[in-house]
């Protein structure tokens, strides 16, 4: 094979290792082994609680091809992983993993440079290891990171179904397939490890989080978002989120402009797309392993390829999967940036009003506070997949906004914050879910964003907000009363980066979340939006100027994480007022 030309392994190629790296407490991480079988390489390694130790040739041939050795090991106390720990995401995840960094570099076929790679666990877990600053970690690239009460488990103050549902398969489920399969090649010591003293974890982490219903200190601990973890970083790292991914790109965001600010050689990419569009495997984009792999290649192999000379922060834009196939992922167009948010960006404000409409223009004084009544929680709108975004919410359960359609391109880039006033008449909270759409002259409507928030979570912290997120405190819940008016100021959950093309217009919905985000807060209630001088609920967003669209809109539902359905005409939606 001539020098910079990619090999194609075969996995008979290969040496293969299934085995066990002690750590300084006694414990055993279960890791397994792809290289081939001569030579010193440099090595990708995979962390995750699931079966990175029962990782499959397939995952870890794109590594070997390019030149790289490859482990997946299994956090403490998962899969065949041994440990004694209190609950997940603590300190001893990372210092085990930073062990097993080194244990690496000290094989006779590490070259002694060793990056990481994975995405949601596996991408937060990377933050706790590269925090211990371990000699021999080259890079690391998280992608998917959540790890947090505000960006996860209760997104916008609300115990999110789906994280219980994570929380309680990843500990007793998920890994059984890679436990199973360790034993069947052989590994004596899983089938002894499993049920046993030496892997316990005291509290089950789908327990102790529904323990902590605001974000109190032990959320503070758990979190790597914070100085003490993410602060520490000090190996080049990559991020990367994406805009339909909930919580995950405002954490990311978090972590490359807060606690990385001063951090040499990061970058971070956004895209479109969903959780799983930035995983190893057949279903990330081919995009993300590119990124991925040209960011390895220069700080974990040495190659000098240019990368730390590029802006750090890129866009890509409209990103489409011809024929459903993420390895032919290509974007409309790329954009690079110096800093998050992008300064030149613009914030438009652009007010509610009570014929439906989103304005720029103030509401005028008059003689009442422009009141639209919507029936609570009847009103809901899915946005998981194209099949379940095409049947509408119940009209009288939702509050349509719709701008006029725009004269020009309007280029959004950053993340929307929402202001509104609302009253309820019975019980005592209300959840709010916010979605804002694209809707064509044709009448696709395309699904950008969403945004929840339990209104009884109204304290922002002013110290942790900044331009592009408004961030609640979460420490108390102050609950409401019947008929006051309260003000909601909020971000959606992410930035995006979307073109409303010339003719097309912005909406946005107010309702109540799916049973999939929990049981909705308060009671049936006829709550109000108000609409007024006094009340101007109102809309703030992110703008950049003189950008245009560079290549002709997707078609309806081919966007991935962006599902999309056909109308026949506008439904404002609400009751009507009560005399």
């Amino acid at each position: 094979m001539k020098s910079g030309q990619a090999a194609d392994f075969a996995e008979a190629d290969i040496v293969r290792d299934i085995g066990y790296v002690s750590t300084q407490d006694g414990a055993r991480i279960a890791y397994i082994s792809y290289r081939p079988k001569s030579g010193r390489h440099p090595t990708i390694l995979l962390y995750d609680p699931y079966n990175a130790g029962a990782a499959p040739f397939e995952l870890a041939k794109e590594f070997l091809d390019a030149g790289y050795a490859f482990v997946g090991a299994n956090m403490t106390a998962t899969g065949c992983s041994e440990g004694v720990i209190e609950h997940w995401y603590t300190r001893k995840e990372g210092v085990h993993g930073a062990e097993v960094v080194e244990w690496i570099a000290k094989q006779p076929w590490s070259d002694g440079n060793v990056g990481m790679v994975g995405n949601s666990s596996a991408g937060s877990s990377q933050l706790w290891v590269a925090a211990e600053r371990p000699p021999h970690l080259r890079a690391i690239v998280p992608t998917g990171i959540m790890d947090d009460y505000i960006h996860a488990e209760y997104l916008g103050g609300m115990l999110q179904v789906g994280y219980v549902r994570w929380a309680f398969t990843t500990q007793f489920q998920t890994p059984l397939s890679g436990m199973e399969w360790r034993i069947k090649e052989g590994d004596a010591h899983c089938a002894q490890i499993r049920g046993s003293g030496r892997q316990i974890i005291k509290q089950p982490f789908f327990d102790e989080f529904r323990k902590h219903p605001v974000k109190d200190e032990w959320w503070d601990l758990i979190s790597p978002v914070r100085p003490d973890v993410a602060g520490k970083i000090n190996v080049p790292t990559l991020i990367v989120a994406m805009f339909q991914d909930p919580g995950a790109t405002a954490e990311s965001m978090k972590i490359f402009t807060q606690q990385m600010a001063k951090a040499g050689n990061k970058k971070l990419v956004m895209i479109n797309g969903d959780h799983g569009s930035a995983r190893l495997g057949s279903c990330g984009y081919s995009i993300v392993d590119e990124e991925r792999m040209r960011f390895l290649n220069r700080w974990v192999k040495g190659v000098k390829n240019g990368t730390e000379n590029e802006p750090p922060v890129t866009i890509y834009w409209e990103v489409q999967v011809p024929e459903g196939d993420a390895k032919k992922s290509v974007a409309g167009w790329v954009t690079h940036h110096l800093t998050w948010p992008d300064p030149v960006v613009e914030r438009r404000l652009l007010y509610l009003t009570a014929d439906a409409k989103m304005s720029p223009h103030h509401p005028p004084p008059g003689p009442d506070d422009g009141a639209r009544l919507y029936l609570y929680p009847t009103g809901v709108e899915q946005i998981f997949d194209n099949q379940q975004f095409a049947v509408e919410p119940r009209s009288e359960g939702v509050l349509n906004y719709r701008m006029a359609p725009a004269a020009s391109d309007m280029t959004l880039l950053g993340a929307p914050e929402v202001t509104l006033y609302i009253s309820i008449d019975r019980g005592d909270d209300a959840d709010l879910a916010l979605t804002l759409k694209d809707i064509d002259p044709d009448g696709n409507v395309l699904f950008l964003q969403s945004g929840l928030r339990r209104a009884s979570f109204r304290e922002i912290d002013e110290v942790q907000s900044h331009v592009d997120e408004v961030v609640p405190t979460f420490r108390k819940s102050e609950k409401l009363e019947p008929g006051k008016i309260y003000e909601i100021r909020m971000s959606l959950h992410g930035p995006i980066a979307h073109v409303v093309r010339i003719g097309h217009s912005l909406e946005l919905t107010i309702g109540a979340p799916s049973a999939e985000m929990g049981l909705p807060a308060g009671a049936i209630s006829i709550n109000r939006v108000y609409h007024s001088e006094k009340y101007p609920s109102k809309i703030l967003l992110p703008i950049l100027p003189g950008a245009v669209a560079k290549a002709p809109a997707p078609e309806c539902g081919t966007l991935r994480g962006q599902p999309c359905r056909k109308e026949t005409s506008f439904v404002p939606g609400g009751l009507l007022a009560i005399p």
